[in-house]
């Protein structure tokens, strides 16, 4: 009995530190502190690479050549943006939102790339691929719910591979 109330003693206990030891890793890989995104240093990043904040903004152009990429109070998430060696370009998107929505994610006036859904704490994480040669070497991305509602869409910083 002692041996079967210890055993699962242990499975409990080997279960809440793999939970903590994730979410831990969860925090760390993405950076989020204190509510804000810390891009990774440029100097860590490939010549085939960008690192694009993800800003609240109801609209911009079609490359938002006026949506800043640097950190501030409208900041929420961040776009790490790989070109692969084969025809596509690969993206990384970590957003903090408004909690249990679906949001469109565009490649801006280009077309719509995924549907990304928070969770219940307003959070995604997601990769997804499109080909390479579908834009240029200057260009953005927006995402927004349905319906669109002002105060609750996104831009990105522009990804120019210039």
């Amino acid at each position: 009995m002692f041996f079967k109330m210890r055993s699962r003693g242990l499975l409990v206990h080997a279960t809440i530190c793999g939970c903590v030891a994730a979410v831990a890793a969860t925090s760390i890989s993405f950076a989020q502190l204190g509510g804000s995104f810390a891009p990774v240093a440029p100097a860590a990043l490939s010549p085939n690479q960008r690192q694009v904040y993800l800003v609240r903004l109801d609209q911009s152009d079609c490359t938002n050549s006026n949506v800043p990429n640097q950190d501030g109070p409208l900041v929420s998430g961040d776009v790490l943006v790989t070109r692969a060696s084969n025809g596509t370009t690969d993206l990384k998107i970590a957003v903090t939102a408004k909690p249990a929505t679906t949001y469109h994610f565009f490649l801006k006036c280009v077309r719509l790339l995924t549907d990304i859904t928070t969770d219940g704490e307003g959070v995604a994480i997601t990769t997804i691929s499109f080909p390479t040669n579908s834009t240029g070497n200057v260009y953005a991305f927006d995402m927004y719910p349905e319906g669109a509602p002002p105060g609750n869409k996104f831009q990105s910083a522009q990804v120019s591979f210039q």
